[in-house]
């Protein structure tokens, strides 16, 4: 699957030590706009994820706000949907609310920094 589903904050803090660019959907199950826009996050994240390689350096992750309480206070989430990207564990970037132009913008920013990443880590021969 190309978007993981977090049911712990461990599980939350793991990944995004083992990948330097991760982009991580709150939703909850009663949210409407949520589920209108979760098609849209996975559909990007498939597309990002499907280049050699990329899965090494992006990760796409959802947590339901009701099932992860101590990650969404953590992020100090107000309103869902709510999206956040993290480049090497730190925060970089946030989006609140069904707004699929501006996700769109906000994880081709956050791929294209993965693949420059992915560049400068090549070895040269």
């Amino acid at each position: 699957m190309s978007v993981i589903d977090i049911t712990s904050k461990t599980q939350f803090d793991e990944l995004i030590k083992k990948h330097p660019h991760v982009a991580l959907q709150a939703h909850a199950t009663w949210c409407g706009p949520c589920k209108a826009i979760s098609p849209i996050f996975t559909k990007h994240a498939t597309e990002k994820l499907a280049p050699e390689g990329a899965a090494d350096k992006l990760a796409f992750a959802r947590f339901d706000t009701d099932d992860v309480p101590d990650l969404a206070f953590e992020l100090g989430i107000r309103s869902i949907p709510a999206f956040f990207f993290f480049n090497n564990g730190d925060k970089s970037d946030s989006l609140t609310g069904a707004n699929p132009p501006a996700l769109k913008a906000r994880i081709d920013k956050m791929s294209e920094e993965a693949g420059k990443d992915a560049f400068s880590t090549k070895e040269e021969f």
